[in-house]
């Protein structure tokens, strides 16, 4: 019974710490106009305004920036931007287009592939 109570309460404690030691990552909606079809350059906009305000950046503090420089993410007179729940929300116009949504973090393809060869390994070559 000991052993039994022992194994909850370890495997409690080890699912507490990967919570807790998880950091959320920074996401976006953008709820276009329905007279206007450029979502996919207001987006590309959009992550490019978030690079600018997050480059040198650690993960943890890009919530805080985000949400005190949030009136960067309104390019334009008929934006409107707000963050709510680690998200931002960018409405454009009446809002009654085309509904995109994602996370920054995997918003590009541009990140660095390191090439990886199980052989090397194997033989202690980096």
């Amino acid at each position: 019974m000991k052993k039994l109570i022992v194994m909850i309460s370890l495997g409690l404690f080890c699912s507490l710490c990967t919570l807790v030691g998880e950091t959320e990552e920074v996401r976006f909606q953008i709820q276009a106009d329905s007279q206007i079809h450029q979502e996919a350059e207001l987006k590309n906009q959009i992550y490019a305004v978030y690079s600018e305000l997050t480059a040198g950046v650690d993960a943890d503090s890009r919530p805080v920036i985000i949400a005190q420089n949030i009136s960067a993410f309104e390019i334009a007179d008929d934006i409107d931007a707000e963050y709510r729940s680690n998200t931002v929300i960018i409405i454009q116009g009446d809002g009654k287009g085309s509904l995109i949504h994602g996370s920054f973090d995997a918003f590009s393809c541009g990140r660095p592939v390191k090439p990886k060869s199980w052989l090397a390994e194997i033989f202690g070559k980096r």
